[in-house]
């Protein structure tokens, strides 16, 4: 219940929302009371409020920049924040360029546009996978 903890920060709502989603009991009775679909969208939000999380408190290096080809709406938000599909042309700091398409949470605040020069880092959870970190300025 968390009557006599201390506050959570947001950080920790998220690894509770996980915990509760994928492990323990609450995970046994969401596997078998909620369809495998929605418990997939449910950790694919997750994953994507980490990546934010993640982004926005600047723990992560920039590894990449990308100019953005073309933005796509999911039609899916978070927290008012929309989830869109981003078409990148990415150049990697070691010179290393290539096409990449990218679905992720962005700020309504600051929706890129076509053209727009965004930053990338690498996901810790996989290496292999880019994260969208924002607008940089040229």
């Amino acid at each position: 219940m968390g009557w006599f903890s201390k506050k959570n920060k947001q950080e920790d709502a998220i690894a509770k929302a996980d915990n509760m989603m994928n492990k323990g009991l609450t995970g046994m009775m969401m596997k078998g009371l909620v369809p495998k679909a929605h418990r997939e969208a449910i950790n694919q939000s997750l994953d994507t409020a980490k990546q934010a999380q993640w982004a926005a408190t600047g723990s992560l290096p920039l590894t990449a920049t990308a100019t953005v080809l073309k933005i796509t709406d999911t039609g899916k938000l978070i927290n008012f924040d929309p989830i869109v599909i981003l078409v990148l042309d990415v150049t990697e700091t070691n010179g290393k360029q290539y096409q990449r398409t990218l679905e992720t949470l962005v700020s309504k605040m600051q929706i890129p546009r076509v053209g727009d020069q965004v930053g990338l880092g690498q996901n810790p959870a996989n290496p292999t996978e880019l994260i969208y970190m924002g607008l940089t300025s040229v």
